[in-house]
């Protein structure tokens, strides 16, 4: 099972505690597609969450394609009390990395007042990977800093 951390994961991320309208887009660029595989976009303390969506290239070009994943967070420290959700923004099953395109998520706008990770789960492997493409996390919201 591989782990793979966005390009910008570690980079500096502006944060600002004046409520302002922030967007933060980084990208993988996938080199396997299996089940089990995850995809981590790093958020800065003190963001409200209110989009999120995952732009991809066609990562499974097989006729019958299977590849799936859900989208979830977990907290970056790993002694932390929050309770990681690994489907929050996007249940298992969701399959715009097969074809490619965007999956613009549904849910309730969500805080966290500690640095979190967005992972992309695969819940199905591509039946015939291309190792061809990135994979975008496009969040957005509002920053309101930590608590």
């Amino acid at each position: 099972m591989a782990n793979t951390k966005a390009v910008r994961f570690n980079a500096p991320k502006f944060m600002q505690a004046e409520g302002l309208a922030v967007h933060i887009n980084d990208y993988c660029v996938p080199t396997a597609a299996a089940s089990g595989d995850t995809f981590d976009f790093y958020i800065p303390a003190g963001l409200e969450i209110t989009n999120v969506a995952v732009q991809s290239a066609a990562f499974d070009t097989n006729g019958t394609p299977t590849l799936a994943f859900k989208l979830g967070y977990l907290a970056v420290d790993s002694t932390s009390s929050l309770t990681a959700v690994d489907n929050y923004f996007a249940a298992a099953g969701a399959t715009i990395m097969r074809g490619g395109g965007r999956l613009v998520c549904a849910f309730e706008p969500i805080t966290f007042n500690e640095d979190v990770i967005v992972r992309l789960t695969l819940t199905a492997s591509a039946a015939t990977f291309a190792a061809a493409g990135k994979l975008w996390a496009i969040v957005s919201g509002n920053a309101n800093g930590p608590k």
